[in-house]
């Protein structure tokens, strides 16, 4: 009996390795899949108009006044010139300081899109973050500029490169201490998985990357199982994640008042 018991557990076991592996090789296709579809060319993406193009936009969910808070792709970096619709933009509403979450600042003034543009005139934040949201590294230098942030002038625009994953769970973690819902975090999060691949709302795919990505991400930083994410309060997450990192309660009130009415 407890031979076949033991047989049933390993069997069990086999199975859900064997799961496991064939959901990794799922998602790894469905990422290179979906890579090929990034393109440079303006050409192929008609539908989109030229902020969305270089997914620049204003974020303002709720408890985020009107005209503090931007994000958008680099507005230094030439590929697809890109670059050149965000640096305009920025100008258009008047970005006072921006978060450069890609580079250091060697690299940043090393950029093609960098000398006479306008975000060249004005204070840049350099992070020089991966994207292994959990290191050590990301978490210290992540604390250092949401402290530079609170202490800076605003209009703030948030980028890294495309400014999709490491400016969206950036963008998401100030959302939730400021009183976004789930839903507007993810909807915020997802418009740049339409701008670059054309990912419609409420499609599989829609639903495949909100999962794997921003509500994977806000469940790990917030302790959280990933069905519980929808249940708990998000201003506290959010705060409880600033203050792991290191920030003070008075950088976290400062950075508040700098963002909601």
């Amino acid at each position: 009996m407890k031979r076949k018991f033991s047989v049933i557990i390993i069997f069990i076991l086999i199975a859900s390795l064997f799961a496991a592996q064939v959901q990794a090789n799922s998602k790894k296709n469905f990422y290179r899949e979906l890579g090929k579809k990034l393109s440079k060319n303006r050409q192929d993406y008609i539908y989109l108009t030229d902020s969305e193009f270089a997914n620049f936009r204003e974020i303002h969910t709720t408890g985020i006044k009107r005209g503090v808070l931007y994000r958008s792709s680099s507005p230094v970096k030439t590929w697809g010139n890109r670059n050149f619709i965000a640096d305009n933009e920025s100008k258009r509403v008047g970005i006072k300081t921006f978060i450069n979450l890609a580079d250091n600042v060697k690299d940043m003034k090393a950029c093609k899109g960098y000398p006479g543009s306008y975000y060249s005139t004005q204070n840049v934040i350099c992070l020089d973050l991966s994207t292994k949201f959990k290191s050590k590294d990301f978490r210290e230098r992540l604390a250092r500029g949401i402290k530079a942030m609170s202490e800076s002038q605003p209009p703030f625009l948030i980028h890294c490169d495309l400014g999709k994953d490491r400016a969206g769970f950036v963008c998401a973690l100030i959302e939730c201490l400021t009183g976004a819902s789930l839903n507007e975090v993810v909807q915020d999060y997802m418009i740049s998985f339409y701008n670059y691949f054309g990912i419609q709302p409420g499609s599989s795919d829609y639903e495949f990357v909100a999962n794997n990505e921003i509500r994977a991400f806000l469940s790990q930083a917030f302790g959280v199982k990933l069905g519980q994410l929808s249940k708990i309060n998000l201003i506290d997450g959010a705060e409880r994640y600033f203050m792991s990192l290191g920030l003070s309660v008075k950088d976290i009130e400062a950075l508040i008042s700098k963002l909601v009415n």
